[in-house]
């Protein structure tokens, strides 16, 4: 397997935990905490890692087929939408503004479950791609 390959799985993996703990831990409490926030930023961190490593293995970002734009337009959409949720939910907190902190506790599931689904999709569909 290709170093790029592994660096990006393992980076996606640390991701997905990280984006989990922040977005349940925060729907789950009712309010976006600071450590929900340090947990989507550090899944934002390894997010972005992963997507660099992948994009080098393959050569610049996956556009065509048309499954693969598709793929790399809704993996955009899920990272966007956390750097969304780390950015309003950190201003949330440090305002200590509860009804804010309520709101992004809310509607963080909505670019996590993009963020998952995409996740389930790369790995479904083009895991076996990369590790040849």
């Amino acid at each position: 397997m290709p170093t790029n390959i592994l660096i990006g799985l393992v980076a996606l993996f640390v991701a997905l935990i990280m984006y989990t703990l922040g977005a349940l831990g925060a729907f789950r409490a009712k309010a976006i905490t600071r450590r929900h926030v340090t947990y989507i930023w550090i899944g934002l961190i390894f997010d972005i890692v992963a997507t660099a490593m992948m994009a080098i293995e393959a050569g610049g970002l996956d556009l065509e087929p048309l499954p693969d734009l598709m793929h790399t337009i809704v993996a955009f959409v899920g990272l966007f939408g956390m750097l969304a949720a780390a950015i309003v939910g950190g201003r949330a907190v440090s305002r200590g503004d509860d009804s804010l902190r309520a709101a992004v506790a809310k509607w963080v599931l909505a670019p996590w479950v993009v963020w998952v689904f995409v996740f389930l999709w790369g790995m479904a569909a083009r895991g076996s791609q990369r590790m040849g």
